[in-house]
């Protein structure tokens, strides 16, 4: 049954009235313990100083602030004042920070320490002078990365996250007996998780250091049962966690190029499985594979979601035949945002394109056999491959470049037809350019590059 509410907010409200004194939050090094009383007195007085200083309903609202407890409660207080919040990671550089506030048309920003700038002159994001925007009821906005161009922002509703949070929920049953270990960024995660964990009566934990002693603090104390995060992330729990991951029912692990190595390495030591999950933002949580002997697999669709694999021409593929993950269903993205696309110019007969490419077996389950042609995911980061390819090969004596993720390291690498065989310079100079998590980490120089027939870059 679809759940009704105005706003996200209201059932993390019900949540409050029901338990106040239960933890919903807790930074495990820092020592701050939120309960779900405090929680929503904390976020409606956010909201009440938002409103108090003209911010209006519908109003687009950014937040500029490190990880933490203040970065959720502001979070929650932009959505329970009303406005659509656009969070943004304080690691992107100033230019890109400018690009975001354009490609939003944000008429506020919300930084750390109660920080509120605004915009005077934001402009209209639709071509009917936001009457289309409105009418979605808006509560979130998510960032593209806008390397090289403006940036393009999905737009979610409130009634699209309720149908996207219902729809994993079929599957996750979150309730308030579960403790989940979130380690992923909030900037960049924050619907089908923080939103849902909270909307349920969870606790929600962090540590903001991946010392072991905190790491085994975290487990002693909370004992948690669901951890959402990379394979980096799980990673270090392998080689840091002292502890073990009895209670654990559920490891979501997000990103989907998921090596053997990590997750052969997380089951030895701990004795569970990784469960590895497609997330999309335009879509939700696609899949979750909950099935260990299909170990390779995204596991099959969530109930709300019907997917469909298609070739380049647009015909079915058979099984065991790679093709391109379509996906129909409630929670769909309402927009994109510079330039306005709504939802009905976006999906076609058989619903969202992914641009990942997949096969699926006799029973349904997905395996991914490769990201879209130009699409790239590193620790929770999603962008475009022509985007830093142009950045890099802007850089004095590359002639051409392609990036992708190295197989045996699981790093961003690139290989380079350059001039030079150093390119020490050239980090430095994408560092100053980019988010961190899009340098680099190696770099190969080659004497040409592998093209298909009709000369596009051959990236497998």
């Amino acid at each position: 049954m679809k759940m009704q509410a105005a706003n996200i907010i209201d059932l993390i409200r019900k949540q409050a009235e029901l338990q106040p004194d239960h933890v919903a939050f807790a930074c495990v090094d820092s020592n701050e313990r939120i309960t779900y009383g405090d929680l929503l007195q904390r976020v409606n007085a956010v909201a009440d100083w938002l409103q108090a200083r003209g911010c209006r309903r519908f109003d687009r609202c950014g937040l500029y602030c490190p990880e933490g407890p203040e970065c959720l409660i502001n979070a929650l207080g932009i959505l329970a004042a009303g406005l659509a919040v656009a969070p943004i990671s304080i690691t992107v550089p100033p230019k890109e920070l400018d690009r975001a506030i354009g490609a939003a048309g944000l008429h506020w920003l919300l930084g750390g320490d109660k920080k509120l700038v605004r915009f005077p002159f934001a402009g209209f994001v639709d071509n009917q002078e936001d009457r289309e925007y409105r009418a979605t009821n808006p509560a979130y906005i998510r960032f593209t990365s806008g390397s090289t161009g403006p940036r393009k922002g999905v737009l979610l509703g409130h009634n699209t996250i309720l149908d996207r949070l219902a729809t994993a929920d079929a599957i996750l049953r979150i309730n308030p007996n579960d403790r989940v270990w979130f380690r992923l960024p909030m900037a960049d995660h924050f619907v089908v998780s923080i939103l849902l964990y909270l909307s349920r009566g969870a606790t929600v934990l962090t540590t903001r250091s991946e010392e072991p002693e905190v790491l085994s603090e975290l487990v002693s104390e909370f004992r948690p049962t669901v951890i959402y995060g990379s394979p980096e992330s799980y990673s270090v729990l392998v080689e840091k966690l002292s502890g073990d991951l009895a209670t654990v029912r559920l490891a979501i692990c997000t990103t989907t190029l998921l090596s053997p190595k990590t997750r052969n390495a997380f089951q030895s030591r701990f004795g569970r499985p990784l469960n590895p999950a497609l997330g999309i933002i335009e879509v939700g949580l696609v899949t979750i594979n909950q099935t260990e002997d299909k170990p390779d697999s995204i596991g099959t669709a969530m109930p709300g979601y019907q997917v469909t694999l298609l070739d380049e021409n647009g015909a079915k593929v058979l099984p065991g035949k790679p093709g391109e993950l379509h996906v129909n269903g409630l929670g769909l993205l309402d927009a994109y945002l510079a330039p306005w696309r709504p939802r009905g110019e976006i999906l076609g007969t058989d619903g969202y394109a992914t641009g990942d490419f997949a096969t699926t077996d006799e029973h349904g389950y997905l395996r991914l056999v490769g990201r879209s042609k130009n699409q790239l995911e590193v620790k929770g980061l999603h962008f475009f491959c022509e985007e830093l390819e142009q950045i890099i090969n802007s850089y004095p004596g590359v002639q051409e470049s392609v990036v992708f993720i190295d197989p045996s390291t699981r790093a961003l690498s690139a290989a380079i037809v350059s001039q030079t065989d150093s390119f020490e310079d050239l980090t430095d100079f994408l560092r100053k350019r980019l988010d961190p998590r899009q340098v680099p980490v190696s770099f190969r120089r080659v004497a040409e590059l592998p093209r298909t027939p009709n000369g596009k870059l051959l990236r497998h």
